[in-house]
């Protein structure tokens, strides 16, 4: 209990110099009239450029099984792999 309370400690200790530094130069950069400059990190837009990897790779996996069944068709049905659903 003692140990996690003193990695708790630390830990939030950390974040709230870190938010005064960052409060600090940020105050600094007012003071001198200079643009402060927020990263533009947006989750939304983030998590769509991950489903359309995902859906643009399925598209690709899907014509690769295809052009193999076309590499490997020999009149029957043998080596051809299914295509999902």
């Amino acid at each position: 209990m003692t140990l996690e309370l003193i990695l708790f400690c630390s830990i939030f200790g950390l974040i709230i110099m870190a938010s005064y530094t960052l409060g600090l130069r940020n105050g600094q950069k007012l003071a001198k009239k200079e643009e402060i400059i927020m990263p533009n990190v947006n989750p939304v837009s983030i998590v769509n450029k991950q489903i359309e990897k995902h859906e643009i790779k399925k598209e690709q996996d899907l014509l690769n099984i295809m052009m193999d069944n076309i590499d490997n068709y020999d009149g029957t049905g043998a080596g051809q792999k299914e295509l999902p659903n």
